[in-house]
């Protein structure tokens, strides 16, 4: 007879049995050599994320700062109350990039920490003294360093997540399934990780040096070289760039509403094209005011950095479903053994 509300010695029995095997298992699973390297790679793989958003923000915060500060050296006191947030902002941001990387066990070197802390160092001490062709370059070489640091990030995030993820990519191609997942992701980083932000560098360079010049009212022969170039640059990159989001969006379906955004930028850009060589380049007076440059250059940077940005968020997405598919379909030796 039971008495209610009573659990059988039996059951209980029952139930501590299957406790004890369930805490056995995962154990088990814990001490899995290829589930802790799974687990070590995945979290890895987080941080790279982590880092590389943070070396975005910082490139875009040294950009601004580049163009605003030549803007003041060319004696447009306009732009000083966001130039002192910037120099704070500035600051800031490169302090939580030094603090993320200290937790990522060496992904970011410290001849890499070094190396900023002198860029920066070198661009803010007095640099109202600089020539303009001085803070440009500085701005530029640190801009360079963060890329150079960006794209060796991102050549890890090209490496599978795990072996049997590369079986399962190689199923999709005998399938038949013309844009498996791995090679989405290599075409895509590639595409947010280098080439668009190479078309941002060009993009905040002629921003820089348009609001120098129309803030002194003309352009020296050296940074009319440099524009001239640039102008050509971006011209030959915004074709490219468009055909290759057409192509990114066409694997990718609905998935970045953001890419439609490159197709409405392409008339803004070309207007601050022909708008720097038509008034900064002609040789007469130039009527655009820095501030209309700045704005303008601005308004198209922020368009591709948040092209970027979505980009950088749908990979991150994938490697979390990389995560879900790799904990159903990989086998567990010491599960297995135990079977």
């Amino acid at each position: 007879m039971q008495i209610a509300g009573v659990i059988p010695i039996d059951s209980a029995n029952d139930n501590s049995k299957s406790l004890a095997a369930g805490e056995e298992a995962t154990q088990r699973v814990l001490g899995d050599a290829s589930f802790k390297a799974f687990c070590d790679a995945f979290r890895q793989r987080e941080q790279l994320f982590t880092l590389i958003n943070q070396i975005n923000q910082l490139i875009k915060v040294v950009q601004k700062h580049r163009g605003i500060s030549m803007g003041l050296i060319g004696g447009d006191v306009s732009f000083q109350p966001d130039f002192d947030q910037l120099q704070m902002q500035l600051a800031k941001r490169l302090a939580t990039l030094e603090y993320f990387a200290e937790s990522t066990g060496g992904l970011l070197s410290e001849k890499d920490k070094g190396n900023l802390h002198l860029a920066w160092a070198t661009i803010r001490q007095n640099w109202q003294d600089d020539n303009v062709s001085d803070n440009f370059e500085l701005h530029s070489h640190f801009i360079d360093q963060l890329r150079h640091m960006l794209a060796s990030l991102a050549r890890q995030l090209e490496q599978p997540l795990a072996p049997e993820l590369v079986d399962i990519s190689s199923q999709q191609s005998d399938a038949g399934i013309a844009h498996p997942k791995m090679f989405k992701q290599m075409e895509l980083l590639n595409f947010v990780a280098r080439q668009l932000p190479d078309m941002i560098e060009q993009i905040a360079k002629v921003r820089g040096l348009s609001v120098y010049a129309a803030s002194i009212g003309s352009v020296d022969f050296y940074n009319d070289r440099k524009l001239r170039y640039l102008l050509t640059y971006a011209r030959e990159q915004s074709y490219k760039l468009r055909h290759q989001a057409e192509r990114i969006s066409g694997f990718l379906g609905g998935d970045l509403v953001s890419f439609s955004e490159l197709k409405n930028l392409e008339l803004k850009l070309l207007y601050l094209l022909n708008t720097v060589d038509q008034d900064v380049l002609s040789g007469t007076e130039i009527s655009t005011s820095s501030q209309q440059f700045f704005k303008l250059a601005t308004e198209i940077v922020d368009v591709y950095w948040a092209v970027v940005n979505d980009g950088l968020t749908l990979l991150r997405r994938w490697h979390e479903d990389d995560m879900e598919l790799w904990l159903k379909t990989a086998p567990i030796a010491e599960i297995q053994r135990s079977s």
